[in-house]
């Protein structure tokens, strides 16, 4: 895949590679099971939260549970509390990838970032070829739509989002970044090592797209 260039960034253009975030990704199961009983009503009447909100949300679990044991699609819905979002999912709650139904859902309403460029606070992020999903012995094409997260803020190409991951080790909510174009280590943000090859997996290589909240 090629890199953006900085006139114009194609979300479309900005596949990913490698890369291993062990637990992200639930297999069957609802958004309303007993797991996330701790997760906060929405508000009466109100079919989502304002995406302030949704921010200063996964902002609280992360400052006041980092060690709660929940997945990172999970830990979107709990954060936006989207009526029409929720009851979507849980009519797929069978699906073996809730990551793939989250990125479904916000593509058929048409928010997802036309360029890199154009990523807010708010928006959420999904990630492609993070683990191997598909438990092959290799991170490849096959292995899509297999994390996701807030962004909390986008700066100078730099993104920084919030995200869970109940596989992990604790803290299993964390604040995580990258740069499409960094300037140092860290902000390329080497996040696994493909097994097959050992080659070092960056951040900005797992980027598949970002949604505007519906």
């Amino acid at each position: 895949m090629n890199l953006p260039t900085r006139k114009g960034v194609s979300l479309l253009l900005l596949g990913a590679l490698v890369v291993t975030l062990s637990g992200c990704v639930p297999m069957g199961r609802s958004w309303r099971d007993n797991e996330w009983k701790d997760s906060p009503a929405r508000p009466a009447g109100e079919g989502h939260v304002p995406l302030e909100q949704a921010i200063k949300n996964a902002q609280r679990y992360l400052e006041t549970n980092p060690n709660w044991k929940i997945d990172c699609s999970h830990f979107v819905l709990t954060c936006y509390q989207d009526a029409e979002m929720n009851d979507f999912l849980n009519r797929r709650k069978y699906h073996h990838n809730l990551v793939y139904d989250l990125n479904y859902y916000l593509t058929q309403k048409k928010t997802r970032r036309a360029r890199a460029a154009d990523i807010q606070p708010g928006d959420i992020i999904i990630f492609s070829k993070t683990y191997d999903i598909n438990r092959d012995g290799h991170i490849d094409d096959k292995d899509v739509f297999t994390h996701a997260g807030i962004v909390e803020s986008f700066k100078d190409w730099l993104v920084t989002y919030i995200d869970a991951s109940e596989g992990r080790d604790p803290p299993r909510i964390k604040r995580r970044s990258f740069s499409f174009y960094p300037k140092t280590r860290a902000e390329s943000g080497r996040v696994a090592v493909d097994p097959a090859t050992g080659r070092e997996i960056l951040h900005k290589e797992t980027f598949y797209a970002a949604y505007a909240a519906p």
